[in-house]
């Protein structure tokens, strides 16, 4: 049972507030990237020649990178589609002036609000995922002194091997946090999406309404009754009365002479 209501919680964590359950995992990997950040690396298991491990670790590192540029792509592409649905937002938007305003289309309103909620949280979470951060790549030594650039000393494979296996665990905490921001955002303008649809159905359905009760129409007589008390006083009793008719179904009897 236990099992069963943790399964339902982060389901409803991820599928109905991502940004938030996002948020609270990254807080997790931001703190284990910091711890590693000064680990140490031990090669006491590895015997004989680094290099073959220095290939590995190379070709990890720039799978990472190729990741990484995916996570990005992705992030872009979700950027595009809410670009998509703020249009369509601004047009329904202009559509509701010139609607009449009843409980149907309080209860679409409701439904808009809570997917721009939605989309602005797509936003943030897409920009989150093209930030600029630190991610650790291989490249060259180059040292400036005196007006002239000088190449460092190339390190021990021992020190070089070290230093790769750090920076490619350090990679794979940084695109799990890409990761997370991009699957936050998808769900969220998923979210987005489905709202805004909600917001359409609630406010065509409204409008039919809308149209069939204003079908009915009423007409409002008004009348007054004068009467006389012993000769004297005359006391008048006004009244009203509502008539109504539908204008569908209304139907005229004529008659021939």
């Amino acid at each position: 049972m236990y099992k069963i209501m943790n399964k339902i919680k982060y389901f409803i964590l991820e599928q109905i507030f991502p940004g938030y359950y996002a948020s609270r995992s990254n807080k997790k990997v931001k703190k284990k990237y910091n711890e590693q950040e000064n680990y140490d690396v031990n090669l006491d298991d590895i015997t004989g020649d680094k290099q073959e491990y220095i290939d590995l670790v190379k070709a990890d590192l720039k799978e990472q990178h190729d990741r990484k540029k995916i996570i990005e792509e992705k992030a872009k592409s979700l950027l595009f589609i809410i670009a998509v649905s703020v249009t369509a937002i601004t047009f329904s938007l202009l559509y509701l002036k010139s609607i009449e305003y009843n409980l149907y289309q309080l209860i679409a309103l409701v439904f808009l609000g809570i997917s721009i909620l939605y989309f602005v949280q797509g936003v943030i979470k897409a920009l989150q995922t093209l930030n600029i951060r630190k991610f650790h790549i291989i490249q060259t030594d180059v040292e400036i002194s005196n007006n002239s650039y000088k190449l460092t000393k190339k390190k021990s494979d021992e020190d070089f091997l070290k230093e790769l296996i750090k920076s490619k665990q350090q990679n794979d905490l940084i695109n799990i946090l890409l990761s997370n921001y991009a699957f936050a955002s998808f769900n969220l303008i998923r979210n987005g999406i489905i709202f805004f649809t909600l917001f359409f159905a609630a406010t065509i359905y409204g409008n039919y309404f809308t149209k069939k009760d204003n079908s009915i129409d009423k007409y409002t007589i008004k009348k007054e009754i004068k009467t006389t008390i012993n000769d004297t006083t005359t006391l008048t009793i006004p009244y009203t009365f509502e008539l109504k008719y539908d204008i569908n179904n209304l139907k005229i009897n004529k008659n021939k002479n």
